[in-house]
């Protein structure tokens, strides 16, 4: 009996291991393209896949409130790829596709765990993209098929760079990759080291389950990007070097 007990222990323990994450804190800001920070913000961090591409079992969406200072952090980020997005008045949504903790598993701890690098966002003034405000409007209004279809005067000839960036963005808030990489595809014909723009294509390949190729875009992104996004950015490069190790 005594015998039994334990194995049914050990099996118990095999699975928490197997199955069990740590939570994660994740700090962050949100400010205008110009610098100023964004009050009262809402963040929404929303889980696309588990550990290497695994399915998650976690909470799967998280949503906080930036503070006077355009803060936010939040706590029970797993392992897994997450989109981070914003949504304030008078704002493009800023989106961030990244992995955390992808590669390499780790057991849930009683204290959890502070991530070292942070999340800075910039998000773009809506009035400076006029040419997005229906596609805005429709996915404020919860219309995403109507929105993804707006977002189609981006691919047209003459679309600023800006605006192109910021509409490869509201696709992948849309979790369209095919689009989002059509977009930034254009936006890099016209400027190939636009850093936005090459983190964009980044995170399309990551939104249709590349795992390999973005890493070596962001990569090649970091040092064009601006200095506070940098240390994201080479952990996000590392971690999917690290799944490429793997398999």
């Amino acid at each position: 009996m005594r015998k039994s007990i334990v194995l049914a222990t050990l099996l118990i323990a095999a699975v928490t291991g197997v199955h069990a994450q740590m939570a994660h804190r994740l700090k962050g800001w949100i400010r205008t393209t110009g610098g100023t920070p964004i009050v009262n913000a809402k963040i929404r961090a929303d889980n696309l896949s588990g550990f290497r591409g695994e399915p998650f079992a976690g909470q799967k969406d998280h949503e906080v409130t930036s503070t006077d200072k355009g803060e936010w952090n939040i706590t029970g980020i797993e392992a897994g790829l997450w989109l981070f997005s914003t949504s304030a008045p008078d704002t493009i949504p800023a989106v961030m596709i990244l992995p955390v903790k992808f590669s390499q598993r780790q057991q849930v701890s009683a204290v959890g765990n502070s991530l070292t690098w942070q999340v800075p966002m910039y998000a773009y003034p809506a009035s400076e993209h006029p040419m997005l405000k229906v596609s805005l409007d429709l996915l404020n209004a919860g219309k995403k098929e109507e929105a993804m279809q707006a977002l189609t005067v981006a691919l047209g000839p003459g679309v600023p760079i800006e605006t192109r960036v910021a509409a490869g963005e509201m696709a992948l808030l849309l979790q369209q990759a095919n689009l989002a990489k059509t977009i930034f595809a254009l936006g890099l014909q016209d400027q190939p080291k636009h850093p936005r723009a090459m983190l964009g294509a980044a995170m399309a390949s990551l939104l249709g389950r590349d795992w390999e190729a973005p890493g070596k875009q962001i990569w090649d992104a970091r040092d064009l990007a601006p200095k506070d996004q940098r240390q994201a950015l080479a952990a996000a490069s590392d971690d999917l070097r690290g799944i490429a190790r793997i398999q």
